[in-house]
């Protein structure tokens, strides 16, 4: 696996090797292009990273919001499921049965989840003219279940904004490593003795993707 400088590490050693090139390019005006490409891509690697960076914020804040949607209709299906349990006598009839998936509703998917509320809601349409508190809970729940699809929808589209800057990102990064050793030689072909030795420098460490 190519091994990468972090973010961090790669803007500021891409600021201070803008900063040797803009000190030899007057000596050496070839080098001028080099400067150009390496401004460039230092803008290029910057804006990359604060990009990257708002869109694992908004993503962590959409599971957050989806969390707390979780949570509400979890409740909301167990006080209605209990609700039905108390007004039948039993968790053995053919409506429960219906709605219950024999308690692996406990560890559902969000997106489980959101069909098991939405087969609540249908169920409890369907005996809604027997019981006295189907009104209320249907309203409710309805209003999970859209809570729930929107929090799910949104945790998605940030997901695949945050694969795609992070993405953006590591190719910004692996230009520059490209560009670095590649400007390092150059500038020993034209400065000989006199280039910056510690562009020699390859150990930059790997740092975990973001």
């Amino acid at each position: 696996m190519t091994t990468l400088p972090s973010p961090h590490d790669a803007i500021a050693d891409s600021a201070k090797l803008i900063a040797i090139l803009e000190r030899h390019y007057k000596d050496a005006p070839e080098i001028e292009a080099l400067l150009d490409a390496h401004r460039v891509t230092h803008q290029q690697m910057t804006t990359s990273y604060h990009v990257s960076e708002e869109a694992i914020a908004a993503w962590r804040a959409a599971l957050a919001r989806r969390w707390a949607c979780e949570i509400a209709a979890r409740r909301l299906y167990k006080q209605t499921l209990r609700q039905l349990i108390q007004h039948y006598g039993t968790a053995e009839t053919p409506t429960i049965r219906l709605i219950s998936r024999g308690g692996a509703e406990a560890d559902s998917t969000p997106a489980e989840l959101l069909e098991d509320m939405r087969r609540l809601h249908a169920v409890l349409s369907l005996e809604a003219a027997t019981l006295p508190f189907a009104e209320q809970r249907l309203a409710e729940i309805l209003q999970s279940c859209e809570t729930l699809e929107c929090a799910i929808n949104d945790v998605a589209e940030c997901e695949r904004r945050r694969r795609a800057a992070v993405l953006d990102l590591r190719i910004a990064r692996e230009v520059y490593r490209r560009m670095r050793r590649e400007t390092y030689q150059a500038l020993v072909n034209r400065l000989g003795d006199q280039a910056p030795l510690d562009l020699a420098d390859e150990s930059l460490v790997e740092t975990t993707d973001q």
